[in-house]
């Protein structure tokens, strides 16, 4: 199938106008009708509900959405490690679950760059699932997760642990006094979740609910507050006026390296998470 069928398909999805994205693939619009229709004929389904100034996907076109997303990925990667093959000595794409990148990461990474000098990197950051999706059609070759995650292709590797306690910004309190005071609760995944359940039962409902890390610590910095954070971050958390709230149990989650178990790559990733073992999150 003709890649440029299925930029076309993609870029009618972002843009919700043929005449937009004709504009962006600096195409006429008639040939963006063309293409859809070509990409329709081949797959036997209409992708599109078209009305006079609206263009919505159709069931069959949010299914095809993530497949041609991953063609157009891995296409892109092929030629940028084939363009570059001569430049380096590897090239590594890492991802990262949305919320867990700290300064101890941050210093493993400056440390494989200054051991592995010709390894091109790249980092990015994304949700549980979207990481397994992504590692398993080959456009990530190693995560960092919290838990392996069962599926026969993939094979996890333990590197470390990260370790969340009750920060408050009024000192002196109890568990009980932070979780009905200001609370924010922050979501680090299920597990979390059922820890803070099990050990803190219904408390009343947080001033604040978010998975975004950024957001809740500038919710503290502005009105003050409690929250479960990274214990690795208690210098710069003591700078915000946050202390741990020495009486609450701490949650403690292991993390691991994820990749493909037949990637063609795997002695270079097995180098890569020698460089992150022991790590504290």
């Amino acid at each position: 199938m003709d890649t440029e069928l299925l930029r076309t398909f993609l870029e009618v999805r972002n843009t919700r106008h043929f005449g937009r994205a004709a504009a962006n693939l600096f195409i006429t619009q008639a040939a963006v009708s063309a293409r859809i229709r070509q990409l329709e004929d081949a797959l036997g389904a209409p992708l599109f509900i078209r009305h006079r100034n609206n263009i919505q996907l159709s069931s069959e076109g949010e299914r095809l959405v993530p497949h041609a997303e991953s063609v157009l990925q891995a296409l892109d990667r092929a030629r940028r490690e084939m363009q570059s093959a001569d430049q380096v000595a590897g090239r590594v794409y890492l991802g990262v679950r949305t919320g867990i990148w700290s300064a101890a990461l941050q210093q493993r990474l400056h440390t494989l760059q200054r051991q592995e000098p010709e390894l091109a990197l790249r980092v990015e950051s994304r949700e549980p699932g979207e990481l397994i999706r992504k590692l398993l059609d080959r456009s990530l070759d190693v995560a960092i997760a919290y838990e392996p995650p069962g599926i026969a292709e993939l094979e996890s590797t333990a590197i470390g642990r990260l370790t969340l306690r009750l920060y408050s910004s009024r000192p002196g309190e109890s568990a009980e006094q932070a979780l009905c005071g200001n609370y924010v609760f922050l979501d680090w995944g299920g597990g979390f979740t059922r820890f803070h359940s099990k050990r803190f039962g219904e408390r009343r409902v947080p001033r604040l609910h978010t998975n975004l890390n950024d957001l809740a610590s500038d919710y503290l910095a502005e009105f003050g507050g409690a929250c479960f954070l990274p214990a690795s971050l208690e210098q710069p958390l003591a700078a915000l006026g946050l202390a741990p709230v020495e009486e609450a149990p701490a949650f403690t989650r292991q993390l691991n390296l994820v990749y493909h178990s037949s990637s063609a790559q795997r002695p270079l990733l097995e180098r890569v998470a020698r460089h992150f073992d022991g790590v504290e999150v």
